[in-house]
């Protein structure tokens, strides 16, 4: 499928990055929408576009327009993933404005889905939780709700009335390991096993459609990568499914 890169400026952020977009085949047709972060990690490490077009070619998911998200840096990555109001605003009032100021088939998804991967899906969830959400699923691998002691777990709000989003939720069995030092100042006190069905817990007692798998792995691209097609297939289905 063809792509587009372009550049998008924030100003909640105060710093640019790239943009990649792979593309649906009709433009002008109704379709997916997909806002994956981490989209470095995604691009590389994890294969996500192999797995795309093999999932498109056979149709186990919808027409769907998909935006890598960069992380812009490292430093970037700390800074705006763990619970960050500012990047919540960056996707909604910015990323999603300026996808559909560029692509029309953005003015007709059936489906608006987030996804990440481990501190971008933490962040993913967190936006998805905001009043201003506009997304209809989430999908959250591996992601760090360990942060802060479980933070967003005890901060869910109650799901809205119209139109909640869902949440799939997966972990790896193997990653059981706590009491980990990632920084001096960013402590992982739980498991992220622990981390993420604790979440689970939360969203689904909070009102959410939550769907919790595990894969037999532990963190890191094999695991995302082997995972990846069954999170995509629940989240952007064929149209009639």
């Amino acid at each position: 499928m063809p792509e587009d890169t372009f550049s998008l400026a924030s100003a909640h952020l105060q710093n640019e990055r790239p943009i990649w977009v792979r593309l649906p085949r009709d433009l002008h047709a109704p379709c997916h929408l997909a806002v994956v972060l981490d989209g470095e990690l995604y691009r590389g490490g994890v294969e996500a576009l192999a797995t795309i077009d093999r999932l498109d070619r056979t149709q186990r998911i919808g027409p769907t327009l998909f935006a890598f998200v960069s992380h812009h840096s490292e430093a970037a990555r700390w800074r705006e993933c763990p619970c960050h109001p500012p990047f919540a605003a960056f996707l909604h009032a910015e990323l999603l404005p300026a996808l559909a100021a560029r692509y029309h088939a953005v003015h007709a998804n059936r489906q608006r889905a987030l996804i990440g991967l481990s501190y971008t899906g933490l962040a993913a969830a967190f936006a998805a939780l905001q009043p201003e959400n506009e997304f209809t699923r989430v999908v959250a691998q591996s992601g760090s709700f360990w942060w802060h002691d479980g933070w967003l777990s005890d901060h869910v709000p109650p799901a809205p009335a119209a139109r909640p989003p869902a949440f799939y939720l997966e972990v790896g069995r193997k990653e059981t390991a706590d009491r980990v030092e990632h920084r001096p100042d960013v402590i992982q006190r739980i498991s992220q096993i622990e981390g993420v069905q604790r979440f689970h817990a939360a969203l689904r007692t909070a009102g959410y459609a939550s769907a919790y798998s595990e894969y037999p792995g532990g963190h890191d691209f094999d695991g995302w990568r082997q995972s990846l097609p069954r999170a995509l297939a629940w989240a952007l289905p064929p149209f009639g499914h």
